[in-house]
């Protein structure tokens, strides 16, 4: 293989690190689904105020 080959062989495999990582990171973050049903319980905040 010529020195570019090797070159690109490696920055190739580090993006592709980097790549996974991230994929990693993400997959324990927990989502919205903005189309999905509204959680009955984001209804109950105490921190509203209340009218008089």
């Amino acid at each position: 293989m010529s020195d570019w080959e090797k070159k690109f062989e490696a920055e190739a495999k580090g993006l592709l690190a980097e790549v996974e990582e991230e994929l990693t990171v993400l997959e324990g973050v927990d989502t919205i689904d903005p189309f999905g049903e509204d959680d009955p319980s984001a209804g109950d905040d105490d921190t509203k105020p209340t009218s008089d």
